[in-house]
């Protein structure tokens, strides 16, 4: 068996010209802020880390208008930014600042696991159980609409007068965790994830970006579970402040843009076209962009809040 090879130098002509790269995510009822850098070949030593254009030049335009820097922008508007430099061009991008879409209502359903308490001073126990939340938002828009869904929380944990962190043994002392969100509960946040992916096994990596798809124009529950949350208090006197927790969630009704650079970044980082993109077997994955450089993303969001508050269901449960 006789056995040939060739090879030929490969120089592919790629153009690496820098160009203007845009990216501002706005926020209603918040000032604008725009950042402006330029590409660069990351092969390119001399370049650093400042990207930053000094002679930038930017201008935004609400609704067709041009703004002044302390413009607040409104749900419904919408915005171009523009900018230009002498040494790297121009480049702009547009976006509408979405309308909030409410957290109408929210049902809170605990299921206790296990309760201790300890009668050595006035208020001392602990408590563990799994959160079932039903929260509703009323999609009244027929266009389509994208969301990212958030929670914080609260408990009197915090810092004493000395600015130190109370801690269990020196009260008073209250703390409370939500425990592990389990992502499975609510499927709508699994619609990203293709057909060809979850036959494949792709990495089972959730976000909270979903769209009204199924939903467009009505009102649509969110079904959402927390596992294994805790509250603990220690205190040598009785203060029914220590049992005030609660947990804050925050809707944003975020771009179309903002939307797909998510998406984008998902497959890139968890999904199975990005892993097989890397074997050869499919099509590279571009960076997401939606400034008409090709380089940067400007994107809007605007937010509705609901507060859950555990006070009377971790009072009712020590007592």
């Amino acid at each position: 068996m006789l056995l040939t090879g060739c090879y030929e130098t490969f120089e592919p002509k790629i153009d690496t010209k820098p160009v203007l790269c845009i990216n501002s995510l706005i926020t209603a009822g918040e000032p604008i802020e725009v950042q402006v850098t330029h590409t660069w070949a990351f092969n390119n030593e001399y370049e650093g880390n400042n990207h930053n254009v000094d002679d930038a030049v930017v201008a935004i335009y609400v609704n067709g208008m041009l703004q002044h820097e302390d413009y607040i922008p409104e749900e419904g508007d919408d915005i171009r930014i523009v900018a230009e430099s002498g040494k790297y061009g121009s480049a702009e991008a547009s976006v509408t600042v979405p309308e909030a879409v409410p957290i109408s209502a929210l049902e809170f359903t605990p299921e206790i696991l296990s309760i201790r308490k300890d009668g050595e001073q006035p208020m001392s126990g602990s408590l563990s159980f799994n959160m079932k939340i039903a929260m509703k938002i009323a999609d009244t828009h027929i266009s389509d609409d994208f969301f990212r869904l958030d929670y914080n929380w609260w408990s009197p944990a915090g810092e004493d007068g000395n600015g130190d962190e109370y801690n269990a043994s020196h009260p008073p002392y209250a703390y409370f965790s939500p425990g592990t969100f389990d992502y499975d509960a609510e499927p709508i946040f699994k619609e990203h994830i293709s057909v060809f992916e979850s036959v494949m096994g792709g990495e089972d990596e959730i976000m909270t970006i979903f769209s009204d798809r199924q939903f467009a124009g009505k009102e649509y529950t969110l079904n959402l579970r927390f596992k294994n949350a805790s509250y603990s208090v220690t205190a040598p006197e009785y203060d029914s402040g220590l049992y005030d927790c609660s947990m804050v969630f925050t809707l944003a009704t975020v771009s179309r843009s903002y939307y797909d650079r998510a998406l984008y970044v998902w497959q890139r980082d968890m999904g199975v076209i990005g892993d097989l993109g890397d074997l050869g077997f499919a099509e590279p994955i571009w960076g997401y962009s939606n400034v008409s450089s090709g380089a940067g993303v400007v994107a809007a969001r605007s937010f509705s809040t609901y507060t859950l508050s555990l006070k009377e269901f971790i009072h009712d449960a020590l007592q």
